[in-house]
């Protein structure tokens, strides 16, 4: 198979049918595409390219679950940016940035205590996120979740809970307002407590 006269299409297909050249072909064809874009969203050239590699060892294991991308270019660079945000530490900062910002807040060496405290801020945080999700009403605590712990497009939940892509879009908009309000509630009982 010649790869440089091929369609990604036909490479896609090829790669869902096991083909390992298809495989090799695609990555070569897109491995730099990805490097640059992932370059422009965090700067640390090795962790873009653990993602590109993640992506693809990805890719290869659920091959015979892979739908027909409507467009291979735009799945990958999807998938890559999705990959390198849940790589870094919050969202909002990229690594160097990360970086130094735990040098100026954190101290440099983490005492036990220190650890065992911020484990437990952790556990405490978790089991309060858990407990509003549970008070979501079933439907909008589903659509939740498959738009954000299973990044499933607002089109694929409608899919899946079969329903209209605007009931979903309005299921997790009304199940993020009742969070925002649940946790402005908690804040301002911590408020009450401070002042």
């Amino acid at each position: 198979m010649n790869n440089a006269t091929v369609t990604d299409e036909t490479l896609w297909q090829a790669v869902r049918e096991g083909s390992e050249t298809a495989f090799e072909g695609l990555y070569r064809r897109y491995f730099q595409v990805l490097f640059s874009y992932g370059k422009r969203i965090h700067q640390d050239g090795d962790a873009v390219n653990d993602a590109i590699q993640d992506l693809f060892v990805d890719i290869w294991r659920s091959r015979r679950s892979l739908s027909q991308a409507q467009s291979v270019r735009f799945y990958l660079i999807r998938s890559l940016r999705r990959k390198i945000h849940r790589s870094l530490k919050p969202d909002s900062l990229h690594g160097e940035e990360w970086e130094n910002v735990q040098e100026a807040v954190l101290p440099t060496e983490e005492s036990p205590e220190s650890l065992f405290t911020h484990a437990e801020d952790t556990l405490i945080q978790s089991e309060k996120l858990t407990a509003w999700l549970s008070q979501l009403p079933p439907r909008q605590n589903e659509a939740l979740l498959l738009r954000y712990y299973h990044n499933f497009e607002y089109s694929e939940i409608a899919d899946i809970l079969h329903i209209k892509e605007q009931t979903a879009r309005n299921l997790v908009q009304k199940a993020l307002q009742l969070l925002r309000k649940m946790a402005i509630l908690l804040i301002a009982t911590a408020l009450q407590f401070i002042f």
